[in-house]
């Protein structure tokens, strides 16, 4: 084998170590590397920060304890409440602001309500990534403004199962701060610019809905 060849293989075979370990140093310092991991101890700290406050709201003051703590949990509403479910079968709630409405949407309801969703925080995105909103800025004081903003329109039954949960426990005027399961997101698949994995964080503030078959009227 002349001295030339051996030369160009010797290239090649360096260069693909080059390739390969500049691929691996980008894997692995890529906005989502170790993203299912880190998704969970994200859900898992909220779920504890959530049932311990519901327990010591519970045993300073009992059957009122939901008047003065702002943390609640729903089990994903597909689900058997009879039988034991896992952690990552419910949504964890904390209230931002209480509403005056006196019942909740069902399912086949079209409710009003202003939101954003978000990723967990991400090195480009110390505060989360924000995938959707309504209106026509993210930033949160103007999705929420009433003046300026108008509300999305849509479903619980055709949203994914833990929005869906979160809108059939609210009243009209509430605005609450939602974390879902990726279990009960968008799961082991990526959604557009959702990846796999993620747990899903909601700003929702539902506005009004309207029974099944009931016309809805436009928004002024």
């Amino acid at each position: 084998m002349g001295k030339s060849l051996l030369y160009i293989l010797s290239f090649v075979f360096s260069a693909s170590l080059l390739f390969t370990s500049c691929k691996n140093d980008d894997e692995d310092n890529s906005e989502y590397a170790n993203w299912q991991a880190r998704n969970e101890a994200f859900f898992e700290s909220i779920r504890t920060l959530a049932l311990d406050s519901i327990r010591q709201a519970k045993n300073q003051y009992g059957i009122a304890w939901t008047s003065q703590c702002n943390w609640r949990t729903f089990l994903c509403y597909s689900l058997d409440s009879t039988i034991t479910n896992k952690a990552t079968d419910s949504i964890y709630v904390h209230i931002i602001k209480r509403g005056t409405g006196s019942g909740c949407p069902l399912g086949t309801d079209s409710c009003r309500l202003y939101y954003r969703g978000y990723l967990i925080p991400s090195a480009n995105h110390p505060e989360g990534y924000i995938f959707y909103h309504s209106g026509q800025s993210s930033l949160f004081d103007k999705v929420f403004d009433h003046k300026t903003s108008v509300p999305s329109l849509m479903r619980p039954s055709t949203s994914i199962k833990g929005f869906g949960t979160a809108l059939q426990n609210m009243h009209i005027g509430d605005l609450w701060k939602i974390y879902i399961p990726y279990t009960i997101g968008y799961g082991a698949t990526q959604s557009n610019a959702i990846p796999a994995y993620s747990t899903l964080i909601f700003e929702v503030e539902l506005c009004a809905y309207y029974r099944s078959g009931a016309n809805v009227p436009a928004w002024n």
